[in-house]
């Protein structure tokens, strides 16, 4: 992808997203850090875990998803979070297609996203995902890099939130490539096992008052950075069309310009 005229929304040139599997009772807190500094998460929930909530656990309950995860993500992560490469493509597509069912029965949404559980997969998997309708699939695959996927159905992030955050951040900041995406997941419940919230809480401040970084969901991304690889280029890119429904910006002779939702610019 030539990303040499690629611009986040609002001309911006630079992305942060974030993402946390389980559906945790350490989600409360996390999302309120988050909505503190204007952070977006998307949250990766097992709907067997979630139907399971407050028998004798205080995991994120169903009445409380929409509420909780307001102005944030849900996505799926295996309806039983089991490991895939050990189940048959029916019992693979089985649990993708339950927990997405439910979890777009609780929300009242599309949800086309997921994490994969414990970070296994394989071309089969990456089939099955497809054929349930997944449109993007998180790894734990630690890239330390800040490009955008080829493929979004096997999407590697930056770093765990135990990475090196700061060393990340600053090289993130100081990179040049207008189409920048700084990609971090984890799980709520690792910062008190950790002892470590001050973590999050300092990143979360840092990465908020910057605001040449645009801040979204991994679904927000992905649309927008196919929206944007869809643009059409008039013969001698004289002018551009956006058949999509996302706004989305370019570089043109070095000013930031919108292409419309379904509009063209010269």
């Amino acid at each position: 992808m030539d990303t040499s005229d690629f611009l986040w929304p609002e001309g911006l040139a630079g992305a942060l997203t974030t993402s946390w599997d389980d559906g945790a009772p350490e989600d409360r807190k996390l999302v309120g850090i988050f909505n503190e500094h204007g952070v977006k998460g998307t949250f990766n929930l097992n709907s067997a875990r979630v139907a399971r909530a407050g028998e004798g656990n205080d995991d994120v309950r169903e009445d409380e998803v929409n509420s909780l995860y307001a102005g944030h993500e849900v996505a799926t992560h295996g309806h039983e979070h089991p490991h895939y490469r050990k189940l048959s493509d029916e019992e693979i597509a089985r649990d993708i297609a339950t927990d997405r069912r439910e979890l777009e029965r609780i929300t009242g949404a599309p949800v086309a996203g997921h994490a994969l559980p414990f970070g296994g997969y394989d071309p089969r998997v990456l089939a099955k995902l497809r054929e349930c309708g997944i449109v993007y699939s998180r790894t734990t695959k630690a890239t330390k890099a800040f490009a955008l996927p080829d493929d979004f159905i096997e999407w590697h992030p930056t770093c765990h939130h135990n990475g090196p955050l700061d060393e990340l951040w600053q090289s993130f900041m100081a990179s040049s490539d207008p189409a920048k995406l700084f990609y971090l997941w984890g799980h709520s419940y690792e910062f008190p096992r950790d002892s470590n919230w001050h973590v999050i809480e300092a990143f979360s401040a840092r990465a908020g008052d910057e605001q040449s970084v645009w801040r979204a969901t991994n679904m927000q991304v992905f649309e927008y950075v196919t929206a944007w690889r869809g643009l059409v280029r008039s013969d001698g890119e004289t002018r551009l069309r956006n058949p999509s429904a996302v706004d989305v910006w370019v570089t043109l002779d070095g000013n930031p310009v919108r292409v419309p939702a379904g509009g063209e610019v010269a």
